[in-house]
């Protein structure tokens, strides 16, 4: 029981800590988009 309640608790610190990292990388990925295509159009 202990076992289970500590496991549970690393995967949602994971989960959280994870959720900044993800948004960062999509919010990168359009601002890089949108450079490109201000170039190719340009």
């Amino acid at each position: 029981m202990n076992k289970d309640l500590i496991q549970m608790t690393i995967e949602n610190d994971i989960s959280q800590a994870n959720y900044p990292i993800l948004f960062k990388g999509i919010w990168t990925g359009v601002l890089i988009s949108l450079i490109v295509h201000q170039f190719i159009n340009h």
